[in-house]
């Protein structure tokens, strides 16, 4: 997450700002306390980047999709 933020030349508490999300979610993730975030937390991540859920989902931080 700090990637894709530094990658859009934002922090994360921007892309949270920008996004309408909740301080303690975006911990919960990043500290490996929430190992399955909802959708709806990823597309206001997503908003607060401006970019969509497929190309977040599409990222090579994910992996090559194409082997599975």
């Amino acid at each position: 997450m700090k990637e894709l933020a530094s990658e859009h030349n934002m922090t994360i508490h921007q892309v949270i700002q920008k996004g309408g999300l909740n301080q303690a979610t975006i911990s919960e993730l990043m500290n490996g306390r929430t190992k399955h975030p909802k959708v709806s937390t990823i597309q206001k991540f997503c908003d607060g980047l401006g970019i969509s859920l497929t190309s977040f989902f599409n990222d090579t931080k994910f992996g090559d999709r194409s082997k599975n």
